[in-house]
């Protein structure tokens, strides 16, 4: 393998992931965060971990430290989906954009943020993991 060659995990948005290596074509995002969301009394701690993350990773222009999921995504249908997979014992996953970003949450409460690959930074080449 060529030194030049970067090896990323990419995702499309139906979910298709696929490992380049070389000149090809790459899919639509990168995975840039990763987090599980420890729920201890109620699923409303899923939508403040989902904005916790988001602004991590978005890291708004102004010093903004809030941001409403409202704009993208109904949060009481979000929590009624991940709350009934999971009583369920069944996978679901919900993805949705938010400014540009793609974020996935599943029934097991991750949270998966992937940024469009035009995006990328020397600042975005890290996962965040927590």
């Amino acid at each position: 393998m060529n030194s030049d060659t970067e090896r990323t995990q990419e995702i499309g948005w139906f979910g298709s992931t696929t490992e380049h290596s070389g000149p090809s074509s790459p899919p639509q995002y990168a995975l840039v965060a990763s987090e599980t969301i420890d729920l201890d009394a109620s699923t409303s701690e899923l939508v403040t971990g989902v904005v916790d993350v988001l602004i991590d990773v978005i890291e708004p222009a102004g010093g903004q430290t809030t941001l409403s999921l409202y704009e993208y995504v109904d949060p009481d249908a979000l929590e009624d989906i991940i709350e009934a997979s999971a009583s369920k014992k069944s996978n679901v996953e919900v993805r949705f954009t938010v400014e540009n970003y793609l974020v996935t949450v599943r029934s097991n409460n991750t949270v998966l943020i992937y940024e469009p690959l035009g995006a990328r930074s020397s600042t975005s080449e890290k996962i965040r993991h927590k």
